[in-house]
């Protein structure tokens, strides 16, 4: 019987917007059993009010940190801190990190040398270099709304939810460099066995860029994805093995 994997979610409720809660823990439940969930905020403040519904929901452990001077990184090291406690104190096997702060990026390796699979969520406003820590990382839905905190005693105006940066229009999804990567892979893929298979694209791509997930183009598999890259493939055909299930690529015969 194969083993069900035990996965810790661990948020920094100050970076990340509590309209992401349900996306967070619909991803986190595709790894396997969700047996640790904490939360992390200096909840005396009014820009996390919303997270404190979305606690109960989804049944949280708040960890509370008072900001003992302002601009100091309380909230990152309170979570790395029980990281590293439920590293050691439970067996869990992957880490899903829902943060935008780049002061994460040391755990996230220190993680990864112990043999964990760990996985960031967070905006696309996040540096590379953090995206590029983790397994995957999964940007959060650019259109979460972001609800604005009630003032007690203060009549609301009607406006429209903010929104987070729209993801990549088609003709921007892949930069050069990510282009030029993606065509050396399975130049080099195709040189080797005449074949570029989808599933060692997918492998080779994340372990560059761990965002080269497909629900982060907006698709839900990578065959989908392959189809949405059409315009950057134009020099390979696509090939299926005799059973229909198995998708490459080949370079096309120059006429």
């Amino acid at each position: 019987m194969e083993k069900i994997n035990n996965v810790a979610v661990l948020i920094d409720a100050e970076n990340v917007p509590s309209s992401s809660a349900k996306q967070i823990f619909d991803e986190a439940s595709n790894y396997g059993n969700i047996v640790v969930k904490r939360i992390f905020a200096d909840w005396s403040k009014a820009a996390v009010k919303g997270w404190k519904e979305e606690v109960n929901r989804f049944s949280m452990t708040a960890e509370q940190q008072f900001e003992v001077q302002p601009r100091k990184n309380t909230i990152d090291i309170a979570l790395i801190i029980q990281a590293l406690v439920i590293l050691f104190e439970k067996d869990i096997d992957v880490f899903i990190i829902a943060a935008g702060d780049s002061d994460y990026t040391r755990l996230v390796r220190e993680l990864r040398e112990r043999d964990k699979t760990v996985i960031g969520l967070g905006g696309r406003n996040v540096n590379q270099s953090f995206v590029n820590a983790f397994n995957e990382f999964i940007y959060l839905d650019a259109n979460a709304e972001v609800k604005p905190a009630k003032v007690k005693g203060r009549k609301e105006k009607s406006q429209p939810a903010e929104k987070a940066p729209p993801a990549p229009a088609q003709e921007e999804m892949l930069d050069n460099k990510r282009k030029s990567d993606l065509h050396n892979i399975i130049d080099r893929m195709i040189d080797n066995s005449g074949k570029a298979y989808y599933s060692q694209i997918s492998s080779e791509m994340k372990q560059k860029y761990s965002d080269f997930v497909p629900k982060n183009f907006g698709c839900n598999s990578f065959k989908k994805l392959m189809e949405k890259l059409t315009p950057y493939l134009k020099k390979y055909s696509i090939g299926t093995d005799a059973a229909g299930t198995t998708m490459y690529l080949y370079r096309r015969e120059r006429k």
